[in-house]
């Protein structure tokens, strides 16, 4: 029945497309379509292969990318703005189902290595329209980077993206950096005279050697370390003769000094991340970070709005042009 109130039957299955038969029939009552259409066999396999296939493209796919602006210490404070870093926290957020995990298909060392190429190329093409001071920063999940095989790979995606390599810092594990493996060692020498920035990540948070950021220190591979405040916040077991629980445990801020003191004397700069609350801010600047991002510096932003900022400090009109990004217009 149409919106007229008249009959309509569909008795013309040609009308379906081929491999469809049968005919599909409304009545007089609000019911819903019965369908006595037969779709053959070939036709149902290809439409099953064809809505695995865009599933599996639409769970691969990185969400939109979120920005931490990057500041470094200047003579007031944190305030020099030199680039931005993909927040990490952000994108895991976003993709919950997207999580490396163990397959029976691909290994583990396969899919994060898969992961942080698929990372890099959107970091790299999103960023190839910042300006020329303007550093980018990625943190690999690949606890294996770099392996021999890892500056193909990188300049593969810098071709494609057309983003320079001297502007490019990337932050490896420290299970990546402690590797011996002569090639490795050329891999990181080899990322070093294009202009990268190396750092190692989990600083603090996890198993830590001096002795191996002495020698890469030594050896010229590495230029920092991150680190991550959140190991300095009490404990919710803490307790005070006050009555109230510092926001920052005593002990820890007195132990990670010491240890930030003995990282600055190899030389290295440190980056403080999860710079979010003033106390944290004035450790920082007491221990003399040389980078910093938080939420007390600069939220995380979109790709308009960290392009924005840089225009804004570029000294280009703040105008907002229509431009096309991964997020849209």
């Amino acid at each position: 029945m149409d919106d007229a109130g008249r009959d309509v039957s569909f008795a013309d299955a040609a009308s379906f497309g081929p491999g469809v038969t049968g005919a599909v029939t409304r009545d007089r009552r609000d019911d819903p379509v019965r369908s006595e259409t037969n779709i053959s066999p070939t036709s149902a396999t290809m439409f099953a292969t064809t809505l695995r296939s865009r599933r599996a493209r639409q769970k691969s796919a990185l969400p939109p990318l979120r920005w931490l602006p990057r500041m470094a210490a200047g003579r007031a404070g944190m305030e020099k703005l030199i680039g931005a870093q993909v927040d990490m926290s952000q994108l895991w957020l976003a993709i919950p189902r997207r999580t490396v995990r163990r397959s029976r298909r691909k290994p583990l060392e396969q899919q994060q290595r898969e992961f942080d190429l698929e990372l890099l190329q959107v970091a790299c093409t999103q960023a190839a329209s910042w300006p020329e001071g303007m550093r980018l920063m990625v943190s690999l999940e690949d606890d294996q980077a770099p392996d021999t095989a890892f500056n193909g790979r990188l300049n593969s995606v810098l071709d494609q993206s057309g983003f320079p390599i001297s502007r490019l810092d990337l932050v490896f594990q420290e299970s990546g950096i402690a590797q011996e493996e002569r090639e490795v060692c050329y891999t990181l020498a080899s990322l070093r005279d294009r202009g990268v920035q190396i750092f190692t990540n989990g600083f603090g948070s996890s198993v830590s050697s001096l002795t191996l950021l002495r020698e890469r220190a030594i050896s010229g591979l590495l230029d920092g370390v991150q680190f991550d405040l959140a190991v300095l916040s009490a404990s919710t077991l803490s307790w005070s003769l006050q009555g109230s629980v510092p926001e920052l445990d005593e002990g820890a801020v007195v132990f990670y000094r010491a240890a930030l003191e003995a990282v600055k004397a190899l030389g290295l700069c440190i980056r403080a991340t999860g710079v979010d609350t003033p106390k944290q801010l004035e450790f920082v600047q007491k221990t003399g970070c040389s980078e910093a991002s938080g939420l007390i510096l600069a939220g995380a932003e979109t790709t308009a709005q960290i392009t924005e900022r840089f225009a804004s400090v570029d000294g280009r009109s703040r105008r907002r042009r229509m431009t096309r990004t991964a997020e849209g217009l």
